[in-house]
């Protein structure tokens, strides 16, 4: 496509954006849909035009709307411009759903980093203190709502107080965590508009067939064992440790969650049957956290998946 049509398109779509932006700004009753359409239009022009156009496109797109509002939309296009212009590289490339999806996950997950990395040197947001605050004011509802309902014995609550501030050890696996799920919302809307407009057959395979990596059983146990070996969080690996578990175990419970997937489809059980389960996860993803990755690590290490088309 020539330079001509690019600019063009660049101009449509990065018009496109705009107005997104400052209907999120202006309609707060649509800021929550609007939201994860602003990385559509990066997304399309992305899949349609060449990467060094995209990156124009993307720098003088975003320059404009920080004239609007600049200490959000400078931020927020640039994690929505990364998202995704990463997932429409991956479209472009053809690659296989599920690593357009990692490269999305990656795309988002740097913009995060870079926006808090802007907003605390540049616009002096201390996103320590920010993090603090929202632990003490919820430290502050529990403490509330257990002395009307019962009493809270000082033991409880100090076990609840030091299980809040470790969450601030994980920020770097809830960044990827958070990438991933916003990636999956953006690719799938880029299906559906792109198999719209260009008469084309995106789609994500069926769930049943996501499986990760042997080796992320063994990333998963290192991490383990080095939460053994550093326990405190004093210690300079046990933030790698923490996350490493983290994010591995948040993996496994989805190969887990996608085994039983399959397993329902090839026992032909009823489709309800897992549509209960992912609602029971997204009510209460703790209680069904652990068993779900326990189920992943015996899928993945024992090759379940295999052994049950055999005996079909």
């Amino acid at each position: 496509m020539n330079s001509s049509n690019a600019t063009k398109d660049g101009i449509m779509y990065g018009a496109i954006y705009l107005v997104l932006l400052l209907v999120a700004f202006f309609v707060p009753v649509l800021s929550i849909f609007i939201l994860f359409t602003l990385p559509i239009p990066f997304l399309i022009y992305t899949y349609k035009h060449e990467l060094s156009h995209s990156v124009i496109m993307f720098v003088i797109t975003m320059t404009i709307s920080s004239i609007f509002l600049l200490y959000i939309s400078l931020p927020l296009t640039l994690l929505m411009g990364l998202g995704g212009s990463a997932i429409g590289y991956g479209l472009k490339q053809k690659r296989k759903s599920y690593e357009t999806l990692a490269l999305g996950t990656l795309g988002y997950s740097v913009g995060i980093v870079l926006v808090y990395v802007l907003s605390q040197f540049f616009f002096q947001v201390n996103w320590s203190q920010e993090i603090q605050n929202a632990i003490d004011e919820s430290l502050q509802t529990f403490t509330s709502f257990y002395d009307q309902v019962g009493e809270l014995s000082e033991e409880d609550l100090e076990l609840y107080r030091e299980q809040m501030y470790l969450m601030i050890y994980k920020i770097p696996s809830m960044i990827v965590i958070a990438g991933l799920a916003f990636a999956w919302i953006t690719q799938w809307l880029g299906h559906k508009i792109i198999n719209k407009m260009e008469g084309d057959k995106l789609k994500f395979p069926p769930f049943r067939e996501f499986s990760l990596p042997v080796s992320l059983i063994w990333y998963y146990f290192a991490g383990v064992i080095l939460l053994l070996i550093f326990p405190s969080p004093e210690d300079s690996m046990f933030l790698v440790a923490d996350n490493l578990t983290t994010l591995a175990g948040v993996l496994l419970a989805l190969q887990g969650l996608s085994f039983i997937f399959f397993l329902v489809h090839v026992k032909k059980w009823p489709k309800v049957v897992p549509m209960i389960v992912v609602i029971l996860f997204i009510i209460q993803p703790i209680l069904l956290l652990y068993p779900l990755r326990i189920l992943g690590i015996i899928d993945l290490g024992l090759q379940l998946r295999g052994r049950l088309t055999k005996k079909k």
